[in-house]
């Protein structure tokens, strides 16, 4: 009796899980299926992301090194405009600096033939007229290319925007603050002062003074 019981409950054991499975055995296989479909679904939404992605970006990259390449390709233009500017200016001043130094030797040779003239002769007048004739050759050499002197003579009146003071002088002789005696020319280039007149002014302090007196 006690194994027949046994055996009958096992089956109803057997029978349960049986059924339980059966109950139990729709609700996955729709689960199942659902968790399919949307594995089926994304498969075909993740490529056209993941490839829009990578054409941007490959865009991007594409962009990047044409704007790497324009940079290069105008620094070196650039560099090599620099250079070209460079010389450019350096031919250009040395043109410049041949075309003065020709006047100038002008001038020199002409010098050399005055020193020798004046070693053999005794005519002083010959010598100073051709003196004052390259001096006067000079000058017209500094004016050719833009060097002008400075109107600078005794008592004209002290401009302090072309000449310099380098001593005062208490005289009478003149006006007050008028050019004394002039010690070194000035010279402009192209109405720019370079180099201003060195001078002395003239004081008239003791006139001031016995004025001075006079009234009281």
């Amino acid at each position: 009796m006690k194994k027949s019981g046994k055996k009958e409950n096992k089956g109803s054991g057997k029978e349960k899980s049986r059924l339980d499975a059966e109950s139990s055995g729709a609700e996955p296989s729709s689960s199942s299926e659902e968790s399919s479909g949307a594995a089926d679904r994304s498969p075909g939404e993740e490529p056209d992301v993941s490839e829009a992605e990578i054409t941007a970006k490959a865009a991007c990259r594409e962009e990047n090194e044409k704007l790497k390449d324009q940079l290069s390709r105008l620094a070196a233009d650039f560099d090599n405009f620099r250079k070209r500017s460079a010389r450019q200016m350096e031919e250009n001043r040395k043109t410049v600096l041949e075309k003065v130094l020709l006047d100038f030797l002008e001038v020199s040779d002409n010098f050399e033939r005055a020193l020798k003239s004046a070693r053999s002769t005794e005519d002083m007048p010959s010598v100073i007229n051709g003196l004052e004739q390259l001096s006067r050759q000079f000058d017209s050499a500094l004016e050719k290319h833009g060097l002008e002197k400075i109107e600078c003579e005794k008592a004209i009146e002290f401009d302090p925007h072309k000449h310099e003071a380098v001593q005062h002088v208490e005289t009478s002789e003149i006006p007050d603050n008028t050019i004394f005696q002039v010690y070194k020319s000035g010279y402009a280039l192209d109405s720019k002062i370079i180099r201003p007149a060195m001078v002395a002014v003239a004081r008239n302090s003791g006139e001031k003074g016995d004025e001075r007196r006079e009234d009281e």
